[in-house]
């Protein structure tokens, strides 16, 4: 049995079709007032509450706040994954007949906030494999692009590269020189079809995890930009751990090669499993020993690219 609600009404063929070609798409007015609430709510919750990753992932710029895993201990969110309409689009967008939970991230710029957003490829960060993933990312603030709305390059996702992890928190340790380095697209707008949405809230954007994308810091004066981003992965996708990507500090029972499994990833559709549920009853945070251990693997990494290269520092990005 799904407990996730049907949404009130499904995406188009033709809004399918747009995601396929184009790595993105946004759908105006999908998310319902009573889910939007309670998305704020969890929110502003989490905000409260920052764990100790999320505190040193904002650490770098006044009025920037990052974190993911919120559902594991904010019960707004964790309600709106498991009964929401999210997973039905993702199922969607996907082609997939199981649909999991992989993570939530939180992004908040205050006003004035100068921390731009760098261009980048979600999956370079991901300790997965597959083509079923999907992200959607949620507005809780009238967004524009001078209040640090979302910015893609269409149909990135089909391109051959794969990029180097940069992100405003930069973690050295994430950082595989194998892949390519990110070129400079603000530099160059003319070669690239740039997509962009001012966007209210109950908007959302729904788009595949190696679409380039980034955005400029908060320049408005007085309006703040929150936003919810949800991942979510289908059939195909197995867990491909390496130290070069996003570290995950919560129980589960995935299997280098094997699909996702466990109560960190649960399973949404086509029905949850029961002791993957339980498991969330008692609220999880990372220890201390594992976040000491991913700190200390972020110096090493940083010192490392200093002897190598003179600097620790990513190519710069031109964000005027």
């Amino acid at each position: 049995m799904a407990y996730a609600v049907s949404p009130a009404r499904r995406l188009t063929e033709a809004e399918i079709g747009e995601y396929r070609s184009a790595g993105v798409v946004m759908i105006r007015n999908a998310i319902e007032p009573s889910w939007l609430q309670l998305i704020e709510a969890g929110v502003e919750k989490a905000r409260g509450a920052m764990s100790l990753q999320g505190r040193f992932m904002s650490r770098k710029t006044r009025g920037y706040q990052m974190d993911t895993f919120l559902w594991k201990h904010v019960d707004e969110l964790r309600d709106a994954i498991y009964y929401g309409p999210f997973a039905h689009w993702a199922q969607q967008l996907m082609g997939s007949n199981q649909v999991r939970f992989f993570y939530d991230q939180m992004f908040v710029k205050e006003p004035g906030t100068d921390a731009p957003t760098p261009w980048h490829q979600d999956l370079s960060f991901w300790p997965i494999r597959g083509e079923q993933i999907t992200s959607f990312w949620i507005p809780l603030d009238p967004v524009t692009r001078e209040s640090s709305g979302l910015m893609y390059v269409r149909g990135s996702h089909l391109w051959p590269q794969r990029f180097k992890a940069i992100s405003p928190d930069y973690v050295a340790a994430i950082i595989d020189e194998k892949m390519d380095d990110i070129p400079d697209i603000n530099a160059n707008p003319g070669q690239y079809e740039l997509l962009d949405w001012e966007m209210q809230p109950g908007d959302i954007l729904m788009f595949h995890p190696l679409t380039l994308h980034g955005s400029h810091g908060n320049r408005h004066r007085t309006r703040s930009r929150r936003a919810l981003a949800l991942r979510w992965t289908g059939d195909d996708v197995v867990w491909a751990p390496s130290p070069k990507r996003m570290p995950v500090h919560f129980r589960h029972d995935s299997v280098a090669g094997g699909g996702l499994a466990g109560a960190a990833f649960p399973r949404i559709l086509p029905s949850p499993i029961e002791a993957e549920r339980a498991a969330r009853r008692a609220p999880e945070r990372p220890s201390g020993a594992q976040l000491a251990a991913s700190a200390w693997n972020n110096f090493q990494a940083t010192l490392r690219l200093r002897m190598k290269h003179g600097s620790a520092a990513p190519l710069r990005q031109t964000w005027s």
